[in-house]
């Protein structure tokens, strides 16, 4: 009967550090996350500004960051849902009330990339008004 306590409280113990280790990976994703997003549509952005495109392919590099950064947006809701729950798991292991979510960071990310999407958007119903970079013009430029 104690062999079964014993391995019982093993196996909790092993559960709560895995649920653990799982928060702490997916925090480091919430935080990794927006910097991916900014690179890619710095990267679209950088390239709009730069390269002699048509306008059409402009608008569609625009649109294409716009469409990804809204995406990025219900991603990092879904992944601190996610978050939530397991952080809930580790309080009820831990024998401590649950405590509602935190959704701060998230809310200004999302704000961010919302603004950055509403701005790519815009950029992309007329880009020839917002970049100097003919499409006529040399790639050396």
């Amino acid at each position: 009967m104690t062999e079964d306590v014993a391995a019982k409280d093993r196996d909790q113990k092993a559960i709560y550090e895995q649920r653990c280790e799982d928060f702490r990976s997916l925090n480091g994703f919430l935080w990794q996350s927006p910097l991916i997003i900014m690179s890619l549509t710095g990267g679209l952005w950088f390239a709009v500004a730069s390269f002699a495109l048509s306008n059409s392919a402009r608008s569609m590099l625009l649109i294409f960051s716009c469409l990804a950064n809204l995406l990025m947006i219900g991603a990092l809701i879904r992944l601190r849902w996610i978050m939530q729950s397991v952080l809930r798991d580790i309080r009820s292991y831990d024998g401590k009330r649950f405590v509602g979510g935190n959704y701060i960071i998230v809310g200004i990310f999302s704000a961010l990339l919302f603004m950055t999407a509403a701005g790519s958007l815009v950029a992309a119903c007329n880009p020839a008004a917002y970049f100097t970079k003919s499409p006529n013009a040399k790639t050396g430029d």
